[in-house]
Order: structure tokens, then C-alpha cells, then sequence
């Protein structure tokens, strides 16, 4: 048996041990890096350790660090209760405008920077309890969505590899796809995780009756069709401004936390620079691309955040509490494996293997879903890199698959499964919901993202290339 085989091996039984024996993957990932590394390839220590990916845990330790600060102080609630009066009773349009939000971030410059929108939404989505999973299903295609566009680094990248293999490529074309193949995913998500419950609830809120009656409940809705989001949290009180009992209390009394009269008062002094920490993260970062200067989106995150500690150590050492450890092991652990398979050559390899299949067709499905799978586990770009090149014999004259859209296809297979929290979409997505929402939102997210592996290139192939292949 090679080494290759013995490694895939090795990270299918990463996943059943973790599943089975209840052991953090991310843990489990990183100590097998370490032995298949160094024991069975035979990489040295550094070159093991080399792969563990620094910049996007930075990322994740920076935005949620910061975030953290701002929960803890009540700047969230305050943005939450301000964006209450904008979207007054319609809930359901709450999902789409952060799509649109999302997606236009995204597409200028990296779509890391719409990083920085989703702690907002989550928040959003918990105060007017929306399905956290709709949520993060929702902030994942659009900034997968924006990361295509021919402004963003990702479009940049694709365009720039799909040109040197010589391969035709439409920049707006590619971005007009991919916009249109999230709406779709969020289409299908809204209306799986409770969307239909939100526009019944916007339209009882139109009613003078039915609004009264909602609000003398709390808000309560007539039936839990969006998986229970309308739980109280984990400071025990409920979402709409009702404590439940908690330690004997009342249930009904109004208790309103220091967030809570943050949200509903003015902002004071530090407020107010946490709150303008937020546009300057993203006003900052997008200054710092232009200038082409190599600092990652958390590092301007953390900067912030710790000049915000320095002011206010105690919010500073509370926030840490915030940051979603977890998650960060999570990532780092998988994307470390990643590293090793890839550089031992399994990629390349499972690559060859599917270009060696005897129908163009389904050559081109199985370098889809080897992209799809790769992806949800490493960099987008990177495997697009990797594999754009592979298909190029695909798209030759009596290739097969000759002017269609392939490139588009995988493209956009690889990026489907980018809400998965074995990556750093996915994993920010969940480092940014409620405490005691993180553990559903994990596995229904990592059920969807995999899903996405096999549903991404079926869909994809049959509107991009199969009506090509007998014009």
C-alpha cells in the first residue's frame, strides 16, 4: 500500500474516531499530521508544523477577539436595536439584505473583509430568532458569492490561472454564475430552515391585531418551525427583553443586563470607539490591499482589539472568554493534515486518477468533487490552482469538453463548500453565533458544506456543460 493511500486512510479515520469516540477533531487532526508526518512520510518537524495555517487562525483570533469586545460592552445589542427601527416588522427581508451586504464587501478587494459582517448578522439573526444555520448559510454564499467577482482577489486569482493554462475565461461571466448559483443556495436554505415562518411573521406583524398579540407573548411564534431559535440564552434571559426563571426569579420580570442598557441607551466614551473600531477594521484592511501590503485581515483585527484591552483590561480579559478556541484548534488541526497530503502528493494524484477516466463527463465530475472535498478542508484558490491545470486536456479540441463551462463549474464547486467549519468561512461562521448555539450550528453546517461536495458539481455540471457537449 503507498504512502498516499495510507494517508487518505489515516484522515477517514480521523473523522470516525472523532465521531465515534467523541475525541476534538481538530485535536485528532493535528496529532496525526505529526505522526504521518514525521513517522510515515518522513517530513522533518518544521516541515510538519510549516503547514499549520497561522494567517487563518489569525483571522478567526483577531475578528472574534475584537467582536468579543464589542459584545461584552454592548456595542452588538446597540447595532442590533438600531437596525431594529430600519427594518422595522419585516423579518424575512433580515437574511437577504445581509446576503446583499455580504456579497457587495465581499467583492471589493478579498472577501475576508466581509468577515467583519458576520458577527453582526449571527447577532441578528439571534435577537430576531432567525435559524442561526439560515444565517451562516446565508453569509457563506455571499462571501463565496463576492469572492468571484474580477475585483476580488479570489476572481484575480482564478482569471490569472485559467489564462496562463490558456483556457478561455469571461471574468463577469464567472461572477454573474456564481452570484446567481448563491441565490439559489440561499433560496433553498431560507425556505428549508424556516423562511416560511419569518414572511408568516412579517405578515402578522402588518396586522394591528396580530402585532398586538405578538408582541403581549414576546414575540413568541405560533409554532417552532425554524429549529428553536427562540431559545433564552445562556445568560438566562430570553431573547425579546423576558427572563425566564433563573434561580428562583420570577419568570416574566423584566431584567435588563449592562448589554442590554447599553442597547437601549446612548453610547458613552468607549462605545464609542469600539464602535468606530468596526469601519476602521474594514476601511483600514481594504487601504492595506490597495497598498498591496502583506498584513492579514486578523492582524488588523487584533491590533484594534488589544489597543481596545489597553484602554479596558478587564472588557479586554473578558472578551478572551469569547473567542471561540475551539474552533481555532478545529481549523488548525484539519488544515495542518491538508498540508501534509498535499505535499506528499495525494492531491495531485487523486487528480490524475479522475483525468485518466475514460469519459470527459465524468472526468470533469470527479475533478469537481475532488475540488469540492479538498476545498472544504484548505485554501479555495489553492486547489483551484492545482486543478484548473489537470482539466486543461478536458477543454483541448477532442478533449470532450471543448467551449463549455467547466472552469465555471469548478470554480464554483470548490467554493460551495466554503461554509463547511472545516475552513475559515465556516469556522468564523461558527465562532460567531451564540454560545449555545455553536454546537447545532457546527454539525448542520458541516452537513450542508458536505452535501455541497456531491450537490455542487451535479448542478453545476448539468447548467455550465452539459447543454454544450452535442451543440
Amino acid at each position: 500500500m503507498s504512502v498516499e493511500i495510507i494517508a487518505l486512510i489515516v484522515l477517514v479515520a480521523v473523522f470516525a474516531i472523532s465521531a465515534i469516540r467523541n475525541i476534538h477533531m481538530g485535536a485528532l487532526a493535528l496529532v496525526a499530521s505529526l505522526l504521518v508526518g514525521v513517522l510515515v512520510v518522513g517530513e522533518s518537524l518544521d516541515d510538519v508544523l510549516g503547514g499549520f495555517p497561522v494567517d487563518a487562525l489569525l483571522i478567526l483570533l483577531g475578528i472574534t477577539y475584537l467582536f468579543g469586545i464589542a459584545r461584552q460592552v454592548g456595542v452588538i445589542d446597540w447595532l442590533v436595536d438600531r437596525s431594529v427601527g430600519l427594518i422595522g416588522d419585516r423579518v424575512a427581508l433580515i437574511p437577504w439584505a445581509m446576503f446583499v451586504i455580504g456579497t457587495l464587501v465581499a467583492c471589493l478587494g478579498t472577501s475576508h473583509a466581509a468577515f467583519t459582517i458576520v458577527p453582526i448578522a449571527m447577532s441578528l439573526a439571534h435577537k430576531h430568532r432567525i435559524h442561526s444555520t439560515m444565517m451562516g448559510i446565508v453569509m457563506s454564499s455571499a462571501i463565496v458569492g463576492g469572492a468571484l467577482a474580477p475585483t476580488s482577489i479570489n476572481g484575480i486569482t482564478v482569471m490569472t490561472v485559467a489564462n496562463a493554462s490558456g483556457i478561455p475565461y469571461n471574468p463577469g461571466l464567472m461572477f454573474g454564475l456564481s452570484v446567481g448559483i448563491n441565490t439559489l443556495v440561499v433560496t433553498v436554505a431560507f425556505f428549508l430552515f424556516g423562511g416560511r415562518e419569518l414572511i408568516a411573521r412579517t405578515r402578522a406583524a402588518g396586522r394591528p391585531g396580530l402585532a398586538t398579540a405578538v408582541a403581549t407573548t414576546g414575540g413568541a411564534r405560533p409554532a417552532d418551525t425554524s429549529g428553536g431559535t427562540g431559545r433564552v440564552d445562556t445568560a438566562g434571559r430570553g431573547t425579546e427583553g423576558v427572563t425566564a426563571t433563573a434561580g428562583g426569579a420570577t419568570a416574566g420580570t423584566a431584567v435588563l443586563t449592562e448589554a442590554e442598557q447599553t442597547a437601549s441607551t446612548r453610547l458613552g466614551g468607549y462605545q464609542l470607539a469600539v464602535l468606530v473600531a468596526i469601519p476602521v477594521l474594514i476601511i483600514g484592511f481594504f487601504t492595506i490591499t490597495l497598498l498591496d501590503i502583506d498584513l492579514n485581515l486578523g492582524a488588523v483585527a487584533l491590533t484594534l482589539a488589544v489597543l481596545l484591552a489597553f484602554i479596558k483590561p478587564d472588557v479586554g480579559r473578558a472578551a478572551l472568554g469569547r473567542v471561540d478556541w475551539n474552533t481555532i484548534l478545529l481549523l488548525g488541526g484539519i488544515i495542518t493534515y491538508v498540508g501534509v497530503l498535499t505535499r506528499l502528493g495525494a492531491i495531485d494524484q487523486l487528480g490524475e486518477v479522475a483525468r485518466s477516466v475514460s469519459s470527459p463527463l465524468l472526468a470533469a465530475f470527479v475533478i469537481c468533487v475532488i475540488a469540492g472535498l479538498v476545498s472544504a478542508f484548505a485554501s479555495t484558490i489553492g486547489i483551484l490552482g492545482a486543478l484548473i491545470p489537470l482539466a486543461v486536456p478536458l477543454l483541448l479540441p477532442g478533449g470532450g469538453l471543448e467551449m463549455t463551462g467547466f472552469i465555471y463549474a469548478l470554480a464554483i464547486s470548490a467554493s460551495l463548500v466554503d461554509c463547511a467549519p472545516f475552513g475559515t468561512t465556516g469556522a468564523t461562521i461558527v465562532a460567531s453565533g451564540v454560545e449555545d448555539e455553536r454546537p447545532r450550528l457546527y454539525k448542520h453546517l458541516t452537513a450542508w458544506g458536505l452535501s455541497m461536495v456531491v450537490i455542487g458539481p451535479v448542478a453545476t455540471l448539468l447548467l455550465f456543460v452539459v447543454p454544450f457537449l452535442w451543440g
